[in-house]
């Protein structure tokens, strides 16, 4: 047997629409969106947890679960098999939280999601 080169040791290469009913039944989605809406434009969020670095990773992980991961500078970003692209950054540049991106301009498939950035913070 050889070994997956998808995350999350996957035999397939999944697309957000495989990933999106576990992110639905484990965090707060409505119109495209995850999380609160955060400071600025729509597309900023927030979740917020007791612990939002373990969260961010946990959210991370689910969301391109079944996707090829590749490590840059001060994060982790994942292309899923419909094109859209997950990226992780532990600490922001922008407010030193977790930070999941979810881009979907390049999916053909976004299974409604929209393109978001999902900060995770201190909470209940």
């Amino acid at each position: 047997m050889g070994t997956s080169i998808y995350k999350g040791g996957t035999t397939k290469h999944h697309s957000i629409s495989d990933n999106i009913g576990s992110l639905k039944s484990n965090y707060k989605y409505s119109k495209g969106y995850f999380g609160d809406k955060g400071q600025g434009r729509d597309f900023t969020r927030n979740i917020s947890s007791n612990n939002p670095v373990k969260t961010a990773k946990e959210f991370y992980d689910t969301a391109s679960k079944g996707g090829i991961e590749t490590t840059y500078g001060k994060g982790k970003y994942t292309k899923l098999s419909d094109g859209t692209i997950m990226s992780y950054r532990e600490i922001s540049s922008s407010d030193g939280t977790s930070v999941v991106e979810i881009n979907i301009r390049q999916s053909s498939n976004s299974a409604g999601v929209k393109f978001q950035k999902i900060h995770f913070v201190k909470g209940n």
